[in-house]
C-alpha cells in the first residue's frame, strides 16, 4: 500500500505540479524569483509570460524549436503521405501510448501565473498580461478536449495532496465553455498592437474563430446539442478580425509566387504580417531553426509526399473541376499540371520547377520520384538551396493567418445556413485574388454538387451541400501542410478517408527492360525530363538518378501500370465508434479511478 502510494504520489506531482524554479518553493532562498514574491511588475510579468511562448505551438524547449515545424508541416493524415504509417491508421492506438498528451505541466504553470500576478499593483499592465495566461490556459484545453473530449478543469493552482486530483472527467459542454470564456478575457484586454510573435488580442480571436468552427463543426457531425451556438461565435470571432482592418491577404510579388513566398520566405523580410497574425518566429543568428529543407528533399529525410487525391482536388484556373476532364485519373504527370489553380505550382515540384534563385533544372523532378512517398514532392515552405543542410532553415512558421479566418468565416455561416454570396465574395474571394483564380459561385456549387467530393464527405447534406463541399476543397489546397487537416477530418466525421489507399504519381505500362516518362512534357517540348523505370538489372544506358527499378525502387498499383504505392501489406483500419477519441492513458485511470475511459477503449484490467 505504501509503495502504491508513493508511486501515485510521484506520478500526479510531475503530471499536475511544476515549480517556478528547479527547487521546491519552500527551499529557496529568499533572494531568488518565486511567485510568491515576484511578478510585482511589468518586466517580471513579461519575463514569466516570455517562459510560457512555446506553448504558443507545442514546441519543444530542447530541440531549438524543430519540433514545431515538423508538426505543422508534416502531419500524417491523407493530403502529407509518409512511408510509414501512423498507428491511428492501422488500429495499433493504444491506452498506453496516450501518457504524452496527458501532460499537465503546462497547465500549473499558467495557473501558478494568474495565481500570484495579483502581485502586480497596476492593474492594466496585471490584465494585458493575464490575457496572455487565459490565452495559454484556452490553447491548453482546446488540445485536450480534440484528444480526448471531456477532461478534469482546473483553473487553481493544485498540491500534491489536493483532492481535486482525484476529481472525474468533465463534461465537454463544461470544457467547452471554459474554454470560451478565457477567450474573452483575453479577447476583452489582449494588446491591440500586431505583433507576429506575441499574444496580442489578434491571436486569441483567430483561435476564438478556429476553436468554434471545431467545436460547432464536431458537434454537428457527431450528433451533440450545440453546435449552431458555436458556429455562431466562430461567425462573431472572425467577423471581428474581418472588420478590424488589421489584416488582409498578402499579394506579394504577383500571381506565381505570392504563395509559395508567404512560406518560403522569413516573415519579416516579406512584408507578410499584413497577412499573418501570429508566427513562431526562427532565427540562426538565436540559434533558433528547422528542418525543412532537408527532411522533405533529402534521401535521408522523411521522403514525405502529398496524394494523388489531394492533387485532384485543385481547380482547373477558369474554376472548373479537375476531376471533370475524361481520363484525369490517368493523366501523365506533365499533363495533370496544365491550367490548374496557381497553388498547385507553388506547393508541389512539376513540370518547369526551379529552386529559389535558380532556373529549371531536370535534376529536380528526377529527385521527386525517387525520393518522395507519392512523387508529388512539397515545396511549401522550401526556402533555396542555401538552406538545404540539416537543421538549417529560419523561415517563420506560421501559427495563425487572415485566411484561414476568412475560410473558418464562410464555412460556419454555410453550416448555419446563412451564407449569401457576398459572404463568399468578402472572404473566398480575397484569397483566390491572391493566385488570380475565380471566385466562387454559391448557386452553380449548390446547383451541381461535385459528385467526388461527395463521396468523400457523405454526411453532408441540405440547400448548401454543394458550397460546403466548394469551401471544404479551398481550405485543403490552401492550408495544406499547416496542422488542420486531421481536425478538419475529426469534426466532420470523416476517419474513414485514412482507410483509403494513399496514391501518388500515375505511370502508363512498364515494359521491359524500361520504359521512358517524360516529367517536363508537355511544359517544356524541346528540354525534356526523361525519366525512366526499368524491370530487372538497370539497363547500362541508364543511371542511378534517372531511373528506379519496378516493385525494387518503386511500387504501382496495377502491377506495372498504375498510380505510385507504398503500404500495400499494411492494412488500414478505422473505428467509427472509437477513434476520433484517443484513450486515456491506462496509467492515468489507475491513479485516478474516478476518470472514465473513452467509448469502446479497452479498460486497463482488459
Amino acid at each position: 500500500m505504501k509503495t502504491t502510494t508513493i508511486i501515485k504520489k510521484a506520478f500526479l506531482i510531475s503530471s499536475l505540479s511544476l515549480s517556478f524554479c528547479a527547487c521546491d518553493l519552500d527551499q529557496l532562498p529568499q533572494d531568488q524569483m518565486t511567485p510568491e514574491n515576484s511578478l510585482k511588475n511589468e518586466t517580471e510579468l513579461k519575463l514569466y509570460i516570455n517562459g510560457l511562448l512555446p506553448m504558443l505551438s507545442g514546441a519543444s524547449n530542447v530541440d531549438n524549436g524543430a519540433s514545431v515545424a515538423a508538426g505543422r508541416m508534416m502531419e500524417k493524415t491523407d493530403d502529407v503521405i509518409w512511408p510509414t504509417l501512423p498507428d491511428y491508421m492501422t488500429g495499433k492506438r493504444s491506452s498506453t501510448q496516450s501518457a504524452g498528451s496527458w501532460d499537465w505541466d503546462n497547465l500549473r504553470k499558467i495557473n501558478i501565473f494568474l495565481k500570484y500576478s495579483v502581485n502586480c499593483p497596476d492593474e492594466t499592465i496585471r490584465e494585458k498580461y493575464n490575457a496572455m495566461a487565459y490565452y495559454l490556459r484556452a490553447q491548453f484545453y482546446y488540445d485536450k478536449l480534440k484528444t480526448f473530449g471531456g477532461v478534469p478543469w482546473y483553473d487553481t493552482v493544485l498540491e500534491d495532496n489536493s483532492p481535486e486530483l482525484y476529481k472525474p472527467r468533465d463534461s465537454r459542454e463544461t470544457i467547452a465553455n471554459k474554454i470560451l470564456e478565457d477567450l474573452d478575457k483575453a479577447i476583452k484586454n489582449g494588446v491591440e498592437t500586431k505583433s507576429l510573435n506575441e499574444i496580442t488580442k489578434w491571436t486569441a480571436l483567430a483561435l476564438k474563430s478556429r476553436f468554434c468552427l471545431f467545436e460547432g463543426t464536431f458537434r454537428k457531425y457527431h450528433n451533440i446539442e450545440g453546435a449552431e451556438d458555436f458556429l455562431k461565435e466562430c461567425v462573431s470571432a472572425s467577423e471581428a478580425l474581418m472588420t478590424s482592418g488589421k489584416y488582409t491577404i498578402d499579394k506579394g510579388e504577383g500571381t506565381d509566387v505570392a504563395y509559395r513566398d508567404l512560406f518560403a520566405q522569413p516573415v519579416t523580410n516579406n512584408a507578410s504580417d499584413v497577412e499573418v497574425i501570429t508566427a513562431y518566429a526562427y532565427s540562426i543568428s538565436l540559434g533558433v531553426k528547422h528542418n525543412t529543407n532537408y527532411s522533405i528533399i533529402n534521401a535521408s529525410g522523411n521522403q514525405i509526399g502529398l496524394s494523388k487525391a489531394f492533387m485532384d482536388s485543385y481547380l482547373m484556373n477558369d474554376g472548373s473541376r479537375f476531376t471533370d476532364r475524361p481520363g484525369y485519373e490517368t493523366m501523365i504527370f506533365g499533363e495533370e499540371f496544365e491550367n490548374r489553380d496557381p497553388r498547385m505550382f507553388q506547393t508541389v515540384r512539376c513540370p518547369g520547377y526551379a529552386r529559389i534563385g535558380k532556373t529549371h533544372d531536370v535534376n529536380r523532378l528526377y529527385e521527386a520520384m525517387q525520393i518522395s512517398a507519392t512523387g508529388y514532392m512539397p515545396i511549401k515552405y522550401i526556402q533555396s538551396g542555401d538552406y538545404d543542410k540539416q537543421t538549417s532553415n529560419e523561415n517563420d512558421i506560421i501559427l495563425y493567418r487572415y485566411a484561414e479566418v476568412l475560410l473558418n468565416y464562410a464555412e460556419a455561416k454555410a453550416e448555419l445556413g446563412t451564407l449569401i454570396q457576398t459572404d463568399l465574395d468578402q472572404s473566398i474571394k480575397l484569397i483566390r485574388d491572391r493566385i488570380g483564380m475565380p471566385n466562387m459561385n454559391m448557386a452553380a456549387a449548390n446547383a451541381n454538387p461535385d459528385p467526388v467530393l461527395a463521396v468523400q464527405y457523405p454526411l453532408v447534406s441540405g440547400n448548401n451541400k454543394g458550397v460546403i463541399l466548394e469551401i471544404r476543397r479551398e481550405r485543403r489546397v490552401e492550408m495544406v501542410m499547416e496542422n488542420l487537416r486531421y481536425d478538419d477530418l475529426m469534426r466532420w466525421k470523416a476517419g474513414h478517408l485514412f482507410t483509403e489507399q494513399f496514391r501518388g504519381v500515375y505511370f502508363s505500362t512498364v515494359t521491359a527492360p524500361s520504359t521512358k516518362y517524360d516529367l517536363d512534357k508537355p511544359a517544356y517540348t524541346v528540354r525534356n525530363a526523361n525519366f525512366y523505370i526499368y524491370i530487372g538489372e538497370r539497363p547500362a544506358n541508364l543511371t542511378e538518378k534517372n531511373s528506379i527499378g519496378l516493385n525494387v525502387g518503386i511500387f504501382l498499383s496495377n502491377g506495372n501500370s498504375g498510380n505510385k504505392v507504398l503500404n500495400t501489406d499494411k492494412v488500414k483500419t478505422w473505428n467509427e465508434e472509437r477513434d476520433y477519441l484517443a484513450p486515456l492513458p491506462s496509467s492515468a485511470l489507475v491513479i485516478n479511478p474516478n476518470l472514465k475511459q473513452n467509448p469502446h477503449w479497452d479498460s486497463p484490467s482488459d
